[in-house]
């Protein structure tokens, strides 16, 4: 133990040395650009960026934080220790910090088709600061960027680094942003190439591999293809959750606490994600023949089922069986997480639809020809308010584009064309949502044959 412990405080003397030489050679750089006649100002500022990056990363390699970091890695369990964390930033919504933290994790597994979070929920009700709760743990390294896209700023990005994480908040897709998006995340684990004319010249711009985008949105403004791509999470806006929030601020307000604190605790956190940003392994699941899997209706379901188990599996592999150099094998505790995690959002991932759609779909169910009028007159929010007739009517019909639940739902009817003294109505008979039926479990012999980690 002892010996282990020279040697990482060995390679922590090391990599802080790495960060002065390469400090200090970015301070040369930045003083003779700066004495140039012709100032270039972007040049500039990706050298200040850099300098931030190396004091951000100086500030994870600090023995004390970095020990820390190891210890829980290699002893403990850094899911645990990183979600616990996040819930002191963020009340509630574990499921989408979970799933925020495994799309990181996923970076770092060659076999992986990554994880693309789309956060969903009304205005006001947490998903935004749910994100930003879970993006503040991520070490800004070089690997996170935050901000609005458009449909090919991200192949002209200079800096863009294989593995970074994407969040973009409140995001306004069209359709040329929806084909980026989708190459990109079809693409997980090479480059998506752009061939392009600049200034009269043929060109080449590439987005690089292991891009995990992060998206929020009030609405579900994404066609079928991008939907089928994306782990999809509600925020939780039950009037409970209301009432923890408010306790949470009233707490913050009397002891003047700041939302996304700079403490050791966040530090932890950042240097345990950074340890595994930079490992690239291959994740092997020694029991995945004694997988039962009953959601065999849509084939992507199961390879990201397959993702989550990886995801944990990689968060901890300091404490997963090696078998070759950067091949690890999953354990039985990443599939019961992996799977308690599935089945808690089964039914979003099985319907496409969020929290919002389902519930007003649920509640039209047997109730015959409905005109968004009557929906509005009988149909309440949660908490017992009112929707309008706009919101109703987005939900139903979509935007311009369409993508409301009368492309979603099957089955769903529509009478009426909605001209002059012909109202249009909608009309559910039916609909399962596949709650009810446990999608994924492991054949008992399982828990015997590979309790002690065995590969066969």
């Amino acid at each position: 133990m002892a010996e282990s412990m020279m040697v990482a405080d060995s390679e922590m003397t090391e990599e802080l040395q790495r960060i002065q030489a390469e400090r200090a050679d970015i301070e040369k750089k930045l003083n003779e650009a700066c004495g140039e006649k012709k100032i270039d100002e972007r040049y500039i500022k990706s050298l200040d960026r850099r300098l931030k990056q190396l004091d951000n990363l100086a500030e994870i390699e600090d023995p004390v934080i970095k020990s820390e970091a190891l210890d829980i890695l290699q002893n403990g369990d850094p899911v645990e220790y990183i979600l616990n964390v996040y819930s002191r930033l963020h009340v509630g919504d574990v499921q989408i910090g979970e799933v925020l933290l495994l799309s990181i994790a996923n970076q770092s597994v060659l076999n992986s088709e990554g994880l693309q979070p789309k956060l969903s929920g009304a205005s006001g009700k947490g998903k935004t600061h749910a994100a930003k709760a879970m993006f503040h743990l991520i070490p800004d390294v070089g690997y996170k960027l935050e901000g609005s896209l458009s449909a090919k700023s991200m192949y002209y990005y200079p800096d863009l680094k294989p593995g970074t994480v994407i969040f973009s908040d409140d995001i306004r897709i069209n359709a040329d942003l929806e084909d980026t998006l989708k190459r990109a995340m079809s693409n997980f684990q090479q480059p998506t190439r752009h061939r392009t004319i600049i200034r009269e010249s043929y060109a080449e711009l590439e987005i690089p591999e292991r891009i995990a985008w992060w998206l929020t949105s009030v609405e579900n403004p994404y066609g079928e293809e991008l939907l089928n791509r994306l782990f999809g999470l509600d925020v939780d806006d039950s009037v409970d959750q209301d009432e923890a929030v408010t306790k949470q601020q009233l707490e913050r307000a009397k002891y003047g606490d700041v939302a996304l604190p700079e403490d050791d605790d966040v530090k932890v956190c950042r240097a345990i994600i950074n340890e595994v940003k930079k490992k690239l392994f291959k994740v092997i699941i020694p029991y995945s023949d004694y997988i039962v899997w009953k959601g065999v209706g849509d084939r992507r379901n199961l390879p990201r089922f397959f993702d989550l188990i990886k995801g944990f599996a990689a968060l901890r592999f300091m404490q997963r069986p090696e078998i070759f150099d950067d091949e690890i094998l999953a354990s039985l505790k990443d599939f019961e997480d992996a799977k308690a995690l599935y089945e808690e959002g089964k039914t979003g991932l099985a319907t496409k639809l969020t929290k919002a759609e389902l519930r007003l779909v649920t509640w039209m169910v047997g109730k015959g020809p409905l005109s968004i009028n009557d929906i509005v007159k009988e149909y309440l929010k949660p908490n017992g308010g009112q929707y309008t007739s706009e919101a109703i009517r987005k939900m139903l019909e979509g935007k311009r584009d369409g993508k409301g639940l009368t492309d979603k739902v099957p089955g769903m009817l529509v009478h009426g064309s909605g001209g002059k003294n012909d109202e249009k109505k909608y009309e559910i008979k039916s609909f399962e949502d596949g709650s009810s039926l446990e999608i994924v479990s492991l054949k008992p012999e399982a828990y015997e044959k590979f309790a002690d980690g065995t590969t066969s």
